[in-house]
């Protein structure tokens, strides 16, 4: 039964992926070639962390621990508390423990990374939440940690209405997520293309004084 259902969900994990991948690929298919029609499909001269100097902050280098690992978190503790898995509880365990303290790096970051890009007063806006909301689970996921200290046989006591709370929990990450989606991907927040016209938009909203 153990082996079926692991086998079950990473099957279902794979087919996630695949379907995935054969949309974007499908999308994109066209532009690509058209882009880059004639040049090799492998190129090393992109590889390296180029990317990490032209950055305004290390935030986004931090954000997607906790985006991945709460969801993992729920879902291995809740095939352990639901089957009695005591192996995957400890998974569960694990990967709370991972997502508690990138959540408090992804908070740290953010702080800091607040002032290190020009942003306009929606940008702002949208910033002051995502903060709150980060902040907020930094300090829910302190009681599940401590929670799951108290346990019986890798299971926490009272153990769905610990599901209950890391769903909570979980729920606010991906809605962060998403808010922070917004403010970059839509937005341009901390995207340098972007930030030029943003500049702009504020001096002409407010011309310097004389």
């Amino acid at each position: 039964m153990r082996t079926l259902m692991i086998g079950w969900v990473v099957v279902v994990t794979l087919m996630v992926s695949a379907v995935s991948g054969w949309a974007h690929e499908g999308h994109h298919h066209h532009e690509t070639q058209t882009i880059a029609e004639g040049s090799a499909q492998f190129d090393p001269a992109l590889l390296g962390f180029s990317g990490m100097r032209e950055l305004f902050n290390v935030h986004p280098v931090f954000v997607h621990f906790p985006i991945a690992l709460f969801p993992s978190a729920l879902l291995l503790y809740g095939l352990g508390i639901i089957f009695n898995w005591r192996t995957v509880c400890s998974a569960g365990r694990a990967c709370l423990y991972l997502a508690a303290a990138g959540t408090v790096l992804a908070v740290m970051t953010g702080w800091m990374a607040q002032e290190t890009f020009p942003h306009n007063a929606r940008i702002h806006h949208m910033m002051a939440t995502h903060q709150s909301i980060g902040i907020g689970i930094a300090l829910m996921s302190l009681p599940l940690v401590i929670w799951s200290f108290v346990q019986k046989a890798q299971r926490p006591k009272a153990a769905y209405l610990f599901l209950i709370g890391l769903a909570v929990t979980t729920y606010a990450v991906l809605q962060n997520a998403d808010l922070g989606g917004r403010m970059v991907f839509i937005e341009g927040a901390s995207v340098k293309p972007a930030v030029s016209v943003i500049s702009m938009e504020e001096e002409d909203t407010h011309p310097p004084t004389q």
